[in-house]
């Protein structure tokens, strides 16, 4: 990896860049080597997977509810048309 690419990732994963400077062994090993940097991208991107995005999940789950309570009211509805006939 070329210094220009190191530039470019750092600049589209600030979160990446943060996560680097949290350890000076970590910046020194990619200044000294950027195609280190891949490798570690690769390492923190894997940890990263790892987390559970609870706002993400709250939303699917209310949607989903949502989605739910609107066929239950629909099979409700039907439940009630059968009775009359």
């Amino acid at each position: 990896m070329k210094r220009k690419e190191v530039k470019r990732l750092l600049r589209e994963h600030p979160e990446f860049e943060a996560w680097l400077s949290e350890d000076a062994s970590r910046v020194q090993s990619v200044r000294s080597n950027p195609a280190a940097a891949d490798e570690l991208f690769k390492r923190w991107s894997d940890r990263k997977k790892g987390r559970l995005d609870f706002g993400t999940i709250s939303q699917k789950t209310k949607r989903a509810s949502e989605v739910l309570s609107g066929v239950q009211s629909i099979m409700d509805m039907m439940a009630d048309y059968t009775k009359k006939l």
